[in-house]
């Protein structure tokens, strides 16, 4: 184990701490994967499509404790970081706070919640996850801590080690108490992370007093929590539908495989949340360049769009064999269609994302927060009209149609506020080569053994009409040559 009193060196770039927070965050998708195939397949589509629904309840309020006050740490961190330290403590006793009264919550209202769902038996597995929430309540504070901090390298490997021990906690389990075994993982994973992180922190960051401005730390951690606990609402919000007004339990494992495979992107590019938030925070700091976050945004935004665009039309329009990758039979093949829709729907929210991390970033979470009230209301009304008419496909269509409504709003408002151009020759380009990439999908029909090559394909064709395009310029190159020194063979010949 390091010495934690050692420094850890200069901050990380923004580039490469985003690479290492998508890496990490990969890691836990596929170690949370893992536990998912397991449940898929041993126990079968009624208990997965529970799994699936009681897993929604416990990210959604475990979101309040991991993205609130966590988060909020990670902002003032990143404006003050000669008093990092003093921030975390109080940080720390305001999260215990939190974590308590949550937990309680829970525990009371689990009775309430099985009943809104239509299955009373769900109640003691609720109680305990409140137990699981709560123990996962502190390894998120190190981890915003180092991100504050600009330490991203840090915030990865805290990250690995959280999803490594909750994986094999929860796999061992899984054998012994079942459904229990598997969030009983989550808890694992957290208290070793969070002693891991603990540790790691001592001596990092400043020391001087400060006296922390609670009313404006509290307003930031609420509208932010809020706005992302929405978020989470709004993607779990049909799969609560498809359970209480289908009441087919099997029904609901096929829509959850839709639903967990349609998570990829939005799951991967929540790393990058990290790291916008601290970095807009610091340029729109009183007495920074505006000049610096409207570059710094107008290029994050390019970059997702080149992103985000090619990697959902690809995964819908591969959505069976994905299906037949991931659970190894033909079993939830019936949520195929679905996922498709869903790819689309999940895609445009990874974006708005993003987009919330900026303008929050910035001091502005409020439009946030009401846009994601208000497709929370759309998508609502949607369900209830929908699903009993269409079924699974009706309820991808509430999500999707709510989170593109909400992405225009989010879009307009943030390339009007930072005063930057839309980038449509940029979005035409990514446009063309997407199609182009995605094209040899229809004609080679992708098996589940062929799928990664195909997708292998799609890349190298993706990158080279963008090269074709020009739309890949010297200084792009030049970003992903600074990353890795083996990466030195794509930096652009010296002039």
């Amino acid at each position: 184990m390091p010495n934690p009193h050692k420094k850890l060196g200069h901050p990380q770039s923004r580039l490469s701490g985003a690479l290492s927070l998508m890496m990490a965050q990969a890691t836990v998708l596929l170690f949370g994967y893992a536990t998912h195939l397991w449940i898929g397949n041993a126990l079968g589509a009624a208990a997965y499509g529970i799994y699936g629904v009681v897993l929604s309840i416990q990210t959604i309020f475990g979101m309040i404790l991991t993205l609130g006050v966590p988060v909020a740490i990670s902002r003032f961190t990143a404006r003050n970081q000669e008093h990092a330290q003093n921030i975390l403590k109080r940080g720390l006793k305001i999260q215990l706070i939190a974590a308590l009264s949550i937990s309680a919550f829970i525990l009371l209202i689990s009775p309430l919640l099985s009943r809104l769902l239509g299955d009373t038996t769900l109640t003691p597995l609720i109680s305990f996850v409140a137990l699981v929430i709560f123990t996962q309540a502190f390894y998120p504070m190190y981890v915003q801590f180092f991100s504050g901090l600009h330490r991203f390298n840090r915030q990865a490997v805290l990250t690995v080690i959280y999803a490594t021990v909750k994986l094999i906690g929860a796999l061992s389990l899984i054998y012994f108490i079942g459904v229990y075994g598997a969030f009983a993982g989550f808890a694992i994973g957290g208290l070793a992370a969070a002693a891991v992180g603990w540790y790691w922190s001592k001596g990092q960051g400043g020391t001087k007093p400060l006296r922390l401005p609670i009313k404006s730390f509290l307003a930031f951690a609420s509208l932010y929590v809020l706005t992302l606990a929405g978020l989470q609402l709004l993607i779990s919000l049909d799969l609560f539908m498809v359970k209480a007004l289908l009441a087919d339990n099997t029904q609901a494992g096929y829509y959850n495989a839709a639903v967990t495979l349609s998570r990829i992107p939005y799951m991967l590019l929540m790393a990058l949340g990290f790291v916008l938030l601290p970095s807009i925070s610091q340029l729109t700091k009183p007495g920074a360049a505006h000049h610096q976050a409207a570059v710094f945004i107008r290029d994050t935004i390019r970059y997702l769009i080149m992103l985000i665009v090619p990697s959902v039309t690809l995964a819908a329009a591969t959505s069976k064999p994905l299906l037949r990758l991931f659970f190894f039979s033909d079993q939830y093949i019936e949520a195929a269609p679905a996922l498709t829709i869903l790819m689309i729907g999940l895609g445009s929210l990874s974006f708005y994302l993003l987009l919330t991390n900026i303008v929050s970033g910035a001091g502005r979470p409020k439009l946030a927060l009401y846009t994601t009230f208000g497709m929370l209301l759309i998508s609502g009304l949607l369900g209830t009209i929908l699903i009993p008419r269409l079924g699974l496909i009706g309820a991808a269509w509430q999500t999707t149609i709510a989170a593109l409504i909400g992405l225009t709003i989010l879009s307009v408002y943030t390339f009007r506020t930072f005063k930057i151009p839309l980038p449509f020759k940029s979005t035409i380009n990514i446009l063309i080569a997407t199609a182009i990439a995605v094209a040899p999908t229809y004609l080679l029909k992708p098996t589940r053994l062929t799928l990664f090559p195909i997708y292998l394909l799609a890349l190298v064709l993706f990158i080279t009409v963008l090269l074709l395009l020009k739309e890949i310029s010297a200084a792009d190159r030049q970003r992903l040559a600074s990353l890795h020194p083996r990466l030195s063979f794509v930096a652009p010949p010296a002039n």
